[in-house]
């Protein structure tokens, strides 16, 4: 468990910032996958117009993968757990499917996956939010 970095004690002295940027990114990239479903269950209920806001919303949630990416880089670099980055990247390419099942309209794979990056993406930002300040008791 400690080599993956799962503990919730681990201090990440001088990396508060870096570990704020990565919670702000993953704060953001949740609320867009929200976003996602409820325009995603307007367009089920019938009307067209949400299809168009769903797909636009898909290109910046792969923008909003790509920056968590970035930040999860930056954060590995300084001494954070490598697999923020591995599931970084991985939820990335579960978001690129997912742009491709939805233009193809394979429901099938398209609604189940979305609702495996939802989970994996909050899975992420709860885990950041649960880490602690250096030197603190209370979280960053």
């Amino acid at each position: 468990m400690e080599a993956l970095g799962l503990q919730t004690d681990q201090q990440y002295s001088g990396r508060v910032p870096l570990l704020l940027v990565l919670r702000i990114v993953l704060s953001l990239h949740v609320l867009a996958v929200l976003v996602q479903a409820v325009l995603a269950g307007q367009f089920l209920s019938g009307p067209e117009a949400p299809v168009v806001a769903h797909a636009r919303t898909a290109w910046f949630i792969l923008a909003l993968s790509v920056a968590q990416i970035i930040a999860a880089a930056w954060f590995v670099r300084r001494g954070g757990p490598l697999w923020t980055l591995v599931a970084s990247i991985f939820v990335l390419i579960a978001e690129a499917l997912q742009t491709g099942t939805g233009y193809g309209r394979f429901l099938g794979v398209h609604i189940p996956l979305g609702v495996f990056v939802f989970g994996a993406v909050s899975w992420m930002m709860f885990w950041a939010f649960r880490k602690r300040a250096a030197g603190g008791n209370r979280p960053a």
